[in-house]
């Protein structure tokens, strides 16, 4: 199965089972049978939240751990992938050369331990901050990964793809529901600024430093994922 067909067949796919049964019969194409897909919303710096995932027979039982002792949150790795929009090659036992802690050195001795010894992940950024990472692994005595530089954007494009189809299937099941969460001081200011105030003129008016303006006004920034007050401005509202 070519790229194309792939994507002509996932265009029509209306259920999670049947999408998974077509990137499953893609990869093994490739001879690659030990593959995650998780897909994470939310903005990295308020927290990850994994809104579904798809993991192949041979890798579920080193997912569910991997999940159960929360190692995204100190997976360098998934990290480095999360900040670039290119595959990234990974060797085990690099990574264990290369752990800064005792939790990292844990995860790759047990990454081992289950049988895994390189990988390539492959980001996927979505609107909204939803991050994607198939990651597709060579077991000890395979060599699916050999050549992988060959393959590698091809599989960057079906993974895009692939979580195209998905979200559509799923933001048709189960709308997300985006909560903000802003403080009263942090919508004041934004409230504020839409109304073209100053930085100043609003210090006068709840009676805080300029400030404290700016920092409840960063605050939302970081909450609402944009880099300055217009964009924090129109997301809000």
């Amino acid at each position: 199965m070519n790229l194309n067909e792939l994507y002509k067949k996932a265009v029509n796919i209306q259920s999670l089972n049947d999408i998974e049964i077509l990137l499953e019969k893609y990869l093994k194409h490739f001879n690659i049978f030990s593959f995650a897909f998780t897909y994470y919303s939310g903005h990295v710096k308020s927290g990850r939240k994994l809104r579904y995932d798809f993991v192949s027979s041979p890798l579920k039982s080193w997912h569910v751990y991997y999940l159960e002792q929360a190692y995204a949150d100190v997976d360098r790795t998934l990290e480095k992938s999360h900040l670039t929009t290119l595959p990234l090659y990974w060797d085990v036992e690099e990574q264990l050369k290369q752990a800064k802690n005792t939790r990292e050195k844990r995860i790759r001795n047990e990454s081992i331990e289950f049988g895994i010894h390189k990988g390539l992940s492959i980001p996927v950024h979505g609107p909204n901050h939803d991050f994607v990472s198939l990651t597709l692994h060579q077991r000890r005595n395979e060599n699916c990964l050999h050549d992988y530089e060959l393959y590698q954007f091809e599989w960057l494009n079906a993974a895009q793809i692939v979580y195209h189809q998905i979200k559509k299937i799923l933001d048709q099941q189960f709308p997300q529901i985006i909560s903000y969460k802003l403080t009263s001081r942090e919508e004041q200011c934004l409230i504020l600024t839409a109304k073209s105030w100053r930085v100043e003129q609003i210090a006068q008016e709840l009676k805080i430093s300029p400030r404290t303006v700016n920092f409840h006004i960063q605050n939302a920034n970081k909450k609402l994922g944009t880099n300055n007050k217009y964009l924090a401005i129109y997301k809000y509202y």
